[in-house]
């Protein structure tokens, strides 16, 4: 699967290409993950802004449609003419799905969408409970590295928001009141 330069693996070769994205492999595709980052940093940066809710939506909607043409591709398009199928209800169906990069990449998408997803959900919760109002300084120092933490950890991000910050610092009493 890689090619070899000076004894370092540096580049991914043989890429089955993906029929319903053009034809491009996932290599090709690899530059586009990072269009995930400015709704990240609309997170982090501007929570409060009145565009921030919609437009943090677009990455996962834009991932979550390629998502969608990866699998459908792969598991319908590509598949292998010996009609071996993979078992997901085992570990060893699992490890071998990821030791394909088209699999491998498929997976860092269905990553990408989820991950931005909890953290949204993270910053509108918080905002709907009032941390908004103890300013930027609050969400500097507390939302930005639980943000942080689910960007790298995801679910250790997300459950140190619902078993910390959500509790002691935003607890419900703190909840706006919604207008009717």
């Amino acid at each position: 699967k890689f090619t070899e330069r000076n004894g370092n693996m540096t580049t991914l070769t043989g890429l089955k290409p993906f029929a319903l994205v053009g034809g491009y492999n996932a290599a090709e595709l690899w530059p586009l993950v990072n269009l995930i980052m400015p709704g990240w940093l609309l997170l982090m940066f501007a929570p409060r802004w009145k565009h921030t809710p919609a437009l943090t939506l677009l990455g996962p909607i834009f991932f979550a449609a390629l998502y969608s043409l990866l699998s459908v591709s792969e598991i319908f398009l590509n598949a292998e003419p010996s009609g071996a199928k993979i078992d997901m209800s085992t570990l060893d169906g699992v490890v071998q799905l990821f030791t394909e990069p088209s699999g491998v990449f498929i997976g860092w998408v269905h990553y990408l969408v989820y991950d931005k997803l909890v953290a949204r959900w993270i910053v509108m919760d918080s905002v709907e409970r009032g941390g908004d109002a103890k300013g930027m300084g609050f969400h500097l120092c507390v939302m930005v590295p639980i943000l942080v933490v689910s960007l790298a950890l995801g679910p250790m991000g997300w459950l140190a928001y619902l078993g910390l910050v959500r509790p002691f610092l935003l607890p419900v009493g703190e909840t706006k009141a919604k207008s009717s």
